[in-house]
């Protein structure tokens, strides 16, 4: 136990060290300000090798969709026909001007591909799935039987059957199950009604907006897009399209366009790191264990958790090898991160002013591609002591439970801690 507090405390201190330097991290690559439009980055970190004597036989996945388009044709249609209307007023400065063309080819690049997978999202998840694929040849050897389920979302199955071709590739023997129905929707994609209705009423909502004010830029971006202040105070919203370009701005990065511009040149670093603490607090507020509305929000996936446990149970019970591979949306990776309290995202923070500097970073769970990986060990079948180390983004993480193997776990501690929190609670 004593060796586990200490890891925790390490890692606590990593985390701290980690937000302290998130300008830093936003100068080298800026796109992480693009929160869950972030690409997913490709890591490259070494892996823990096998517990002595165990190999691996089993993973378990949840990822999101890879990069997209934006989901609404009016996410592209309302800044650019804004931006039109100014540059036909002659109210555009230079910077202006060549916003509205980058505007302009975004649009035309989306237009009826809204919320479809792009080129870039089809590729990241080929590349996740040859790197499971490598670092664990002895679940995907043989006959393994790979079980994948999608929601019914149309990027979200693409991206599944990406990783499963990917997987055939380089073994043609696996046999294959994959499913995309409503039938799993109730844990694959839960939309809980009840505690969604607690996210933000309207006290939450004002103290976010109180926040936002404090961290507001949209004057100064305002001020290099038009040549005539009167004109954009008087005819623009100028938060409301500031919020709209930076999202696009953000979803450059997913694109082809990404070959060709920077839509976020129209900020400074320090614009860049305001406008990504705004979206990082509403969704802590939205998603994490905040004290403001009950921090019950992560429960909103306790079917899905449930499922995991009780799947991995199945696969134990087998004696052969495989996967379970499950592909969905943001909305279920975040909340579910902080469910575990995975790397401490199960934290509360009363003052949002706490986020960034104590570790709550949004784009180090949620990029494009998200992914949360149970990876099950054992000696044989007969092998009581299952173990398992869990990977967020395919970098081994850690859980708020005691292990004498880290970054290993004992999965019968995990049952146990887990399955205790999701009957504590009461719906």
């Amino acid at each position: 136990m004593r060796k586990h507090i200490l890891l925790v405390l390490c890692v606590l201190c990593s985390h701290v060290t980690l937000a302290q330097s998130i300008r830093e991290k936003l100068m080298d690559d800026l796109f992480r300000a693009g929160s869950n439009y972030y690409a997913y980055p490709a890591p490259d970190v070494a892996l823990t090798p096998a517990p002595k004597g165990k190999s691996p036989f089993y993973i378990s996945t949840y990822a999101r969709h890879g990069s997209r388009y934006l989901i609404r044709a009016k996410e592209y249609e309302e800044p650019y026909q804004l931006m039109k209307k100014a540059g036909d007023a002659g109210k555009l400065s230079e910077l202006g001007k060549e916003t509205l063309s980058q505007l302009a080819d975004l649009r035309e690049e989306a237009r009826d591909r809204y919320g479809d997978l792009t080129p870039l999202g089809a590729e990241q998840h080929r590349g996740i799935a040859q790197r499971m694929y490598d670092h664990f040849p002895e679940v995907f050897s043989g006959k393994a039987v790979i079980d994948a389920k999608s929601t019914v979302v149309i990027r979200c199955i693409i991206s599944m059957e990406n990783a499963l071709v990917q997987l055939v590739r380089n073994n043609p023997e696996l046999i294959i199950r994959s499913d995309a129905s409503q039938h799993d929707m109730y844990y694959m994609n839960q939309q809980d009604s009840v505690l969604y209705k607690k996210r933000m009423p309207k006290d939450i909502y004002a103290r976010y907006l109180e926040f936002c004010k404090k961290h507001a830029i949209h004057d100064q971006a305002m001020r290099r897009l038009f040549n005539d202040s009167v004109y954009y105070r008087d005819s623009i919203n100028g938060y409301v399209l500031n919020q709209q370009i930076f999202k696009l701005a953000s979803s450059v990065q997913g694109t082809e366009m990404r070959h060709h511009f920077n839509l976020f040149n129209i900020y400074t670093t320090q614009e860049i790191y305001n406008n990504w603490l705004q979206y990082n607090a509403y969704w802590y507020l939205l998603f994490g264990r905040s004290p403001w509305n009950g921090g019950t929000q992560p429960f909103t996936q306790r079917n899905l958790l449930r499922k995991i446990i009780e799947e991995a149970d199945e696969a134990i019970a087998k004696e052969g090898h495989g996967a379970t591979l499950r592909f969905g949306h943001e909305t279920i990776v975040l909340p579910l991160t902080c469910l575990l309290g995975l790397n401490g995202f199960d934290r509360q923070f009363e003052n949002l002013e706490d986020l960034d500097v104590n570790g709550w970073i949004n784009f180090d769970v949620f990029p494009m591609a998200a992914n949360v990986q149970w990876v099950f060990y054992r000696k044989n079948p007969q092998d009581k002591d299952v173990l398992f180390k869990i990977l967020l983004n395919e970098k081994e993480s850690w859980l708020p439970i005691p292990t004498d193997c880290e970054p290993y776990y004992h999965w019968k501690d995990f049952r146990e801690f887990y399955l205790k929190k999701l009957d504590a609670y009461q719906e």
